[in-house]
């Protein structure tokens, strides 16, 4: 991992269970800059401050884990995916309970925002200096994932269901919040017709 100044022990949490109906083909292994939406966020936040990637699969698990490159990460299966992200973020957050894993916080982050950039996972997980600290990507409609939740949430995030996400966790603490701008965050790839845009745009 890279960061000389690395201060906080932070968990890296890939979301990426969903069955991606509109697109009606494996989102999460759509071509990416020769690679695929999955492995390219997986091979940022490698390169990131993260001390570790959970990467959190459920629909389509067996086609996904064979194309991902599995090296130094740890795959969770969420066989109750079909009920909404929340799940997949409780799978996670009762895993990291469950082996005892130290961590100040834990990013939260999806396969579909490829244009997300490594910086910007620096400036996350570099700012979550406090254990009650929530930091969130901020844009011109809101704020939102990717977020670096302190460990004073864990058990909040552990206990989301069906389809109420990290979002929920955010408005429940927004006294606790800091943001950092980044416009990218905003875009995320939920159609077909999006995705070649910005395939043919800044994914080749």
């Amino acid at each position: 991992m890279s960061g000389a100044n690395f201060t906080s022990n932070i968990g890296a949490v890939v979301l990426a269970a969903g069955a991606s109906s509109r697109m009606q083909e494996i989102k999460q292994l759509l071509p990416w800059k020769k690679t695929n939406l999955l492995n390219h966020v997986i091979g940022q936040l490698k390169s990131s401050d993260a001390s570790h990637i959970y990467v959190v699969i459920g629909a389509n698990q067996d086609e996904i884990f064979s194309e991902i490159d599995t090296t130094n990460i740890t795959v969770l299966v969420n066989e109750d995916w079909s009920l909404g992200m929340g799940t997949s973020i409780s799978v996670a957050a009762s895993h990291i309970e469950k082996i005892s894993a130290q961590y100040d916080g834990l990013l939260l982050t999806t396969s579909d925002q490829p244009l997300i950039e490594l910086n910007t996972y620096n400036k996350l997980i570099n700012s979550s200096i406090n254990h009650d600290r929530i930091v969130a990507c901020s844009y011109a409609k809101g704020f939102g994932i990717p977020a670096v939740f302190g460990k004073a949430y864990f058990t909040e995030l552990k206990s989301l269901g069906e389809d109420i996400g990290a979002k929920s966790v955010i408005k429940n603490h927004l006294n606790h919040l800091v943001l950092i701008e980044d416009p990218q965050a905003e875009f995320d790839l939920d159609t077909k017709e999006v995705y070649d845009k910005y395939h043919n745009i800044y994914g080749r």
